[in-house]
């Protein structure tokens, strides 16, 4: 009997131990630490030019002990920015909607790094390409020694270029692309779907084309040429005419140019044909 009781109250003093030592406090960003005048993940937006390398600086805390950081930079193409993260928080941040075109660039990198300690100052690079332009996202994910993740931490990188032609949409199919908000566009076989916007460069624009094009065995499917004579802005409106034989499918309607330069640029949306 007495030993029963000795186990029990063992049992609930080990219990009792266990909770006060468990640790539930996700890791965070010590902003105030950061003093190398770099820029921080936690500024909400960054902009950035094409063919510059840029470092982010931070310092991550724990009160139990830090694991692991995780960055990921990525596109923010095809859908409107708002809403693609509808729920996320960024401190003193406000972003219109806006719909985001595919750069034309593969451009992305992910690093994660194993880190420990209750504070570890961590430096994050990359090269910004020359073949981008636009919005990309940057998700850092931050996780400590028992296991607690804290909320991921997003940084919008505007990458501004002044090498590439630029496009512009204004509506598609009679709607402005910015209340999408982020679906992705569905047409149907034999369907006309007039596409207005422009296209600009300050070398002048020589040559300019809108194609749409089959994912599956990257066929285009449908083209037309935007008249071009070396005017730095052309504003168009195009009737985009899905073939009636167009198999269901994912595609990519394209928008193609070149600068008086020789600097070509390619960029545009996905969409589903059904």
């Amino acid at each position: 009997m007495k030993i029963n009781m000795y186990l029990a109250a063992f049992a609930a003093t080990a219990a009792l131990a266990s909770c006060g030592t468990t640790d539930t406090d996700p890791p965070t960003v010590c902003d105030s630490d950061n003093l190398t005048g770099l820029p921080s993940i936690l500024a909400g937006e960054l902009e950035v030019e094409a063919g510059t390398t840029v470092t982010l600086h931070d310092a991550f805390c724990d009160n139990d002990g830090l694991a692991e950081i995780r960055w990921d930079l990525h596109t923010a193409e095809g859908h409107s920015h708002d809403e693609a993260h509808e729920g996320e928080e960024h401190e003193g941040e406000e972003h219109e909607e806006e719909f985001i075109l595919w750069s034309g660039s593969d451009w992305e990198k992910l690093e994660t790094r194993a880190v420990e300690g209750t504070k570890s100052e961590e430096q994050f690079t990359f090269d910004v390409p020359l073949t981008s332009r636009g919005l990309w996202d940057l998700v850092v994910s931050m996780v400590d020694a028992e296991g607690n993740t804290a909320d991921d931490i997003l940084l919008v990188v505007h990458v501004e270029n002044d090498h590439l032609p630029l496009f512009a949409l204004t509506t598609v199919g009679g709607v402005d692309p910015a209340e999408w908000e982020g679906e992705e566009q569905v047409w149907e076989p034999g369907a006309t779907v007039n596409v207005t916007g422009s296209v600009s460069d300050s070398d002048g624009v020589s040559e300019a084309e809108l194609l749409l094009i089959r994912e599956s065995d990257e066929a285009v499917v449908w083209s037309a040429e935007i008249p071009a004579a070396g005017e730095n802005a052309i504003d168009f409106s195009i009737d985009v005419v899905v073939p009636a034989d167009a198999a269901a499918g994912e595609y990519h309607f394209e928008m193609e140019a070149m600068d008086g330069a020789g600097v070509d640029m390619h960029t545009g949306f996905h969409l589903e044909v059904e």
